[in-house]
């Protein structure tokens, strides 16, 4: 479970720690009206309770069976389940900029592990044409470079 340690105690849960950091930190990057604030934190949501599971049903399957005769079918079923959510998150961008439109914010940072992790097992998300083009304005950004070279990760970039 992802954890933020802060003076005042501990937060838990992206979409909790993303809208802190943004409110804290980067306020431009949550948005304002409250329309979109709520369809940030709608997509974070998402993302934290049926994007994120997907895939750890994939990566750990011993989270969720402890009979092993089971794993290869877990893994194949959440194999499925995210390649599904990875072409839905390819329809939210149709026609966008960034995934909630014409202002980046917390949800693109959310949304390019997802990213990186099907490229990692394979899945082809070069298919996914409006993902993949985002991807790449998001590689075009000097912080997520920056991000992506100080945590080693050399799948999503190639």
């Amino acid at each position: 479970m992802p954890a933020l340690v802060i003076d005042e105690g501990t937060i838990v849960e992206n979409t909790a720690i993303l809208d802190y950091v943004a409110a804290k930190y980067a306020p431009q990057l949550m948005p304002k009206d409250p329309v979109q604030r709520a369809r940030a934190i709608s997509l974070m949501a998402w993302f934290s309770n049926n994007v994120h599971p997907s895939f750890t049903h994939i990566s750990r399957p011993e989270r969720f069976a402890t009979d092993t005769s089971v794993h290869e079918h877990l893994k194949a079923t959440g194999r499925e389940n995210f390649h599904a959510n990875l072409k839905e998150i390819d329809s939210l961008l149709a026609g966008k900029q960034w995934i909630l439109g014409n202002e980046f914010s917390v949800v693109d940072g959310y949304a390019l592990v997802f990213y990186g992790w099907g490229k990692r097992i394979g899945l082809p998300v070069g298919e996914l044409k409006n993902y993949t083009a985002w991807k790449d304005r998001m590689l075009a950004r000097p912080a997520v470079r920056r991000v992506l070279e100080r945590e080693q990760n050399v799948l999503i970039a190639a």
